[in-house]
């Protein structure tokens, strides 16, 4: 019995030094899981050339924030034949920015990309008309020419707000839109969409005064610029989105919070842009990255703000059926910057 006891605390203490023995052991503990970025070497698509409406981005990059989180980001320039959807679907890009409507019909496309952040809570597009002209409201635009940018988002918000209004497409006349304010400056169009963040001060700066007609006052409530990449990519380099995500919305409260100096700072990386129209454009901008939610949590995305455009985009056959709006939107990245300063985003 004796025997028994003491080769019974012989077993229990050689396992307590085997046990300590492997807590100790190196190769035994777990591995750390690292938070470098998986990518370094990334690059963001924008939609259109370097101004106040992509400050976050280059802020982030001219004040070192993309370098402080580990990344070398390359901006590059959007246009007519650089599309950020397909570029970056493609993988010639790593990011890029375009539409709300635009993410969720490319999805139901089999498109695989998703949402990091919700940029513009209210969409930049406008209606712009002549201060002179009869045109009042979108049931004034019957018998009138309107320009159109097909196959995007304004035409997106122009479907909208015709349906919100209920108005016959068939009594308007449309041509094409021109990346040029010269039809509508010239009269040879009654109606012309914008960016309400820079073309109507362009407009005015070329001698013309002009009034806007904004589908959300019409309960079109769409919104504009998302942040944007594949769900492949997010998967694979989860690290590399958070650094990308939480350095550009550095980027954006610096833009917020200091619009003059981001002027200059916007002025400086893109020498092309008049200061005084950038002023104009840090305005504009400001406005839809605070507006609703944004107020709050710039960048957030709203999942019932997203569930109620899909609606409307349902309505107006662009999309058969209801998105999967967790696999749409990837809202971690930006929750956690904002629960890191004490502010927590949601409904």
């Amino acid at each position: 019995m004796i025997f028994a006891m003491r080769l019974l605390r012989l077993l229990v203490l050689m396992a307590a030094v085997t046990l300590v023995g492997c807590a100790q052991s190196p190769a035994s503990s777990p591995t750390p899981v690292s938070s470098e970025p998986e990518t370094r070497q990334v690059s963001m698509r924008l939609q259109w050339f370097a101004q106040y409406q992509f400050a976050g981005y280059i802020v982030a990059k001219e004040k070192g924030y993309y370098s402080e989180a580990g990344l070398d980001v390359t901006l590059n320039p959007g246009g007519p034949d650089l599309v950020p959807l397909p570029l970056v679907a493609t993988g010639r890009d790593t990011f890029g920015s375009t539409g709300a409507d635009t993410i969720l019909t490319a999805r139901e496309q089999d498109i695989d990309v998703v949402a990091l952040a919700t940029w513009f809570q209210a969409s930049p597009v406008a209606f712009m008309v002549h201060s002179d002209s009869d045109i009042h409201t979108p049931q004034d635009f019957p018998g009138h020419t309107v320009g159109m940018f097909y196959g995007d988002n304004v035409e997106t918000e122009y479907r909208a707000l015709l349906a919100a209004t209920k108005v016959d497409r068939a009594g308007i006349t449309e041509i094409p839109g021109d990346y040029s304010l010269a039809p509508f400056l010239e009269r040879r169009a009654d109606v012309w969409p914008v960016y309400a963040t820079d073309q109507p001060n362009i407009a005015r700066r070329e001698g013309a005064e002009v009034r806007l007609i904004l589908a959300r006052d019409y309960g079109v409530q769409l919104m504009g610029d998302v942040l944007f990449t594949t769900a492949e990519f997010a998967r694979n380099n989860p690290n590399t989105v958070r650094a990308f995500v939480q350095a550009t919305l550095r980027g954006w409260q610096e833009a917020i919070a200091h619009p003059e100096e981001t002027v200059v700072l916007v002025a400086r990386y893109n020498p092309d842009l008049d200061p005084a129209q950038l002023s104009f454009e840090a305005r504009e901008t400001i406005t839809l990255m605070t507006y609703g939610p944004g107020a709050t949590c710039p960048g957030y995305s709203v999942p019932s703000l997203w569930a109620a455009e899909a609606s409307q985009l349902q309505a107006l056959g662009l999309l058969a059926h209801s998105p999967d709006l967790e696999s749409a939107i990837f809202n971690q990245p930006v929750r956690e910057y904002y629960e890191s300063q004490g502010v927590r985003c949601g409904e």
